[in-house]
């Protein structure tokens, strides 16, 4: 019998003890979930090898002639060890479970899954391997250690030279990679690969129990691997053998049919339609596109890689491999995040969906084009603050406004964090992502404006900002503060710093990964117009997390399921509850539909009112303007009230705006209404057939804006760019902040790239 008090189990234990103490202190680590039970599977499978081998070792060492007794006395240190291994896990299972008495674990049946999906197998698969070391090695721990090793540095490997951000491995069991989604759940693709490492483990300690049978522990490691081989195509075993090789063999050979991994041959060959240029070739569904409009999406590859290298000062040559999946779940499946664009700069790839490209193709190629100026071998900055803050700063759109009015704004009113720890290897990510983009965007844009390209490029590579500006990062600061505290900022800016830059990072929320994947849950449910599910998801999840996105989706799906009455009446206790509700203020578009629904459209104005001069975005602007002007008039407002609320299908939604441009041919509002709907399906002409038959500057000058740029869109997808230029420029004599400058500004120079690049 070992005993208890042995250096190695007490280390082992005490491994355990400090590990889980440490983590009660830190956000995610501190309940029952993913990350804790990924950190202990790690760990675990370490330690339980090695412990494994301690325990084993001596037993076979000091045994005599091979035998029976031999083997009986191995495999029982072994099951001893393996009892042992497993017990020990009560070590963190229990810290954490008390520490439940003070941190909030939604999901304890999630978190006891993922226990025993990762730390449990994973020490399972760690014993089983430091019992074949301990038989087969005279260094045992040593050689595994490099077993260890080389699991670790396959997958840092797979996710240096593969699309995917994600990996699987026997060690750690999963890791979802480094991204903004917040949701993270079992899933089929985790339980079979662990399934396959009890499988692997298994096999591990059939072949340690051989080598005990048939070998002295004396005998070298070349005799002890030739016998084995030889017991593997022994007659009697050579249907097991084959076996074994066959399950084996297929689970690598369909890797990533199984999404254990995902190479880029693999995604190219399931998205399945190839579109090259000059500088691209495009990857992408050919669901999603059709042959003109993939023309269109290279060339604006193109015009934004053109832009970028202006703006480097440096053309770009070389080939991209820009992948445009279908929808988030796709990527999500391929590469491993859904909601968050990644570029990989060393590879010179992209990975973007249909939905987000034309908000995100800028930012992410600015990453690619600034790979040759970072480190050697990752072709980037060490720098998370300088990467992103390099690609805002060169992309600047962010919003109803620039990243320079953000900063200001929140400097003014308190929000502003310290910015010396985002340029730091890890800084980045201890704040919301809205907040550490425009902070670190504003910064390294004020630096390329004073200083230049060029100095902005060797900091890149250097991260060494005395060395490179002459002056420290505290000085530069310093500079940057005094250039924003002469940028004015509005009372209005107060309401979008509160909404936009308030929000807790993950590390800061309430049962994160649990709410988020239920909000999912809960939004498949709505997509399917289920609402009452909808509403009992999101309510849940609001009731945990109490998370802006969750109490969102409750009030939409309320409202959409007849319960107007809870809407607003959820309004009130808001506003008794807080002093300022103006984080709050997105949803004021939904509890106004709801104030509206009840017949009270005075407080439904006042609400649209305050969402609109909060200014937050063009288009929550645009739907509080076109709210605002149909409550004004009740007898055609109605007829808007109901379309805009209906959840119909397209062709019903526009036979609505058919029948009231029938009973009202003057009114302006259905024609604007369709015109917009046609351009979202991408029917340019008719759009612009109904678009230019009105004028709406007497009606509210933003709205004529939005008319004057839909009909740019309009004139540029039919190749008018002349005429799209007119319009847009035109836009400007009623909606001219910076912001809207700036897009015109960029809308004019497309058009002419376009037009100069023949693309007719």
């Amino acid at each position: 019998m070992f005993p208890l008090r042995s250096p190695g189990i007490v280390a082992v234990a005490l491994t355990y003890a400090a590990i889980s103490l440490i983590s009660t202190q830190v956000p995610l680590l501190n309940y029952l979930g993913y990350e804790l039970s990924a950190v202990i599977g790690l760990v675990g499978a370490v330690a339980s090898g090695l412990l494994t081998i301690h325990i084993v070792k001596p037993q076979y060492c000091s045994a005599g002639e091979k035998g029976k007794t031999t083997t009986s006395h191995v495999l029982s240190s072994f099951r001893r060890a393996v009892a042992l291994n497993m017990t020990l896990l009560a070590i963190p299972l229990v810290v954490m479970l008390a520490n439940a008495l003070f941190v909030k674990n939604c999901s304890f049946v999630l978190g006891f899954a993922f226990f025993l999906l990762i730390p449990v197998v994973s020490v399972w698969f760690g014993s089983a391997l430091g019992f074949l070391c301990a038989v087969h090695y005279r260094l045992s721990k040593l050689v595994f250690i490099f077993y260890c090793l080389a699991f670790l540095i396959y997958s840092a490997a797979m996710g240096y030279l593969t699309p995917a951000i994600f990996s699987y491995n026997f060690l750690y069991g999963f890791f979802p990679g480094l991204t903004y989604d917040e949701a993270l759940g079992l899933s089929w693709t985790l339980v079979i690969f662990r399934l396959v490492t009890v499988f692997v483990a298994a096999i591990l300690i059939w072949l340690a129990t051989a080598i005990v049978n048939r070998h002295a522990p004396t005998d070298s490691f070349w005799t002890k691997g030739i016998s084995l081989l030889r017991f593997l195509s022994d007659r009697k075993q050579r249907f097991g053998s084959a076996a074994i090789g066959f399950v084996l063999a297929s689970a690598w050979f369909f890797r990533c049919e199984l999404g254990f991994e995902s190479t880029s041959r693999f995604i190219q060959s399931k998205l399945g339609s190839t579109f090259s240029t000059e500088h691209f070739t495009i990857y992408y569904s050919g669901n999603s596109y059709d042959e003109n409009e993939i023309k269109w999406i290279a060339a604006e590859h193109e015009f934004r890689l053109k832009q970028i290298g202006d703006a480097f000062y440096a053309p770009f040559h070389g080939k991209i491999e820009s992948y445009i999946y279908p929808s988030n779940e796709v990527k999500q499946r391929f590469i491993g995040t859904g909601t968050t664009n990644i570029a990989k700069p060393w590879s010179g790839q992209i990975h973007t969906t249909r939905q987000s490209l034309d908000g995100t193709l800028k930012h992410e190629l600015v990453h690619i084009v600034a790979a040759p100026f970072g480190l050697p071998v990752i072709r980037a900055s060490l720098s998370t603050g300088l990467i992103e803050g390099l690609a805002m700063a060169i992309e600047w759109e962010w919003g109803n406004r620039t990243p320079h009015q953000y900063a200001a704004a929140m400097r003014r009113f308190g929000v502003m964090p310290e910015i010396e720890p985002m340029m730091l290897l890890t800084g980045f990510a201890s704040q919301a992502a809205s907040v550490s983009y425009v902070v670190c965007g504003s910064f390294c844009r004020f630096l390329i404006d004073r200083y230049g390209m060029r100095k902005m490029m060797q900091v890149y590579r250097t991260g060494d900002f005395d060395f490179t500006y002459g002056r420290s990062l505290r000085q530069l600061i310093n500079e940057w503060h005094g250039f924003l505290d002469r940028i004015e900022v509005r009372a209005c800016d107060r309401d979008a710093v509160d909404v936009l830059f308030r929000r807790p990072p993950i590390f800061r929320k309430v049962c994160a990964r649990v709410v988020a994947e239920r909000n999912i849950e809960a939004g498949k449910k709505y997509g399917q117009r289920d609402y009452k599910a909808a509403e009992l998801l999101f309510g849940e999840s609001y009731t945990e997390g109490k998370s802006y996105d969750a109490l969102s989706g409750y009030l939409s799906s309320a409202l959409r399921s007849g319960n107007a009455t809870m809407v607003s009446a959820l309004y009130d206790s808001i506003t008794v509850r807080e002093s300022r509700p103006s984080p709050y203020l997105p949803l004021f578009l939904t509890i106004g539909d709801a104030f509206w629904t009840l017949g009270r459209s005075e407080k439904a104005q006042e609400l649209y009112s305050c969402l609109r001069q909060a200014d937050l975005s063009r288009t929550l602007n645009e739907l509080a303007t076109l709210r605002l002007l149909a409550a004004h008039n009740p007898s055609d407002g109605r007829s808007m009230l109901t379309y805009m609320m209906s959840d119909a299908n397209d062709s019903v939604r526009l036979g609505m705006l058919d029948t009231a441009l029938k009973e009202r041919p003057d009114f302006w509002m259905p024609k604007y209404l369709k015109g917009r709907y046609l351009l979202s399906k991408k029917k340019f002409e008719e759009s612009f057939g109904i678009l230019s038959s009105i004028e709406l500057s007497s009606e509210d000058s933003s709205i004529e804006a939005h008319r004057l740029r839909m009909l740019g869109y309009d004139l540029f997808h039919l190749k008018r760019f002349q005429e799209a230029k007119s319009a847009f420029w035109n836009s400007l004599n009623y909606l001219s902040t910076e912001v809207a400058a700036n897009e015109v500004n960029d809308w004019l120079e497309r058009c002419e790239w376009m037009e100069k690049n023949n693309l007719r």
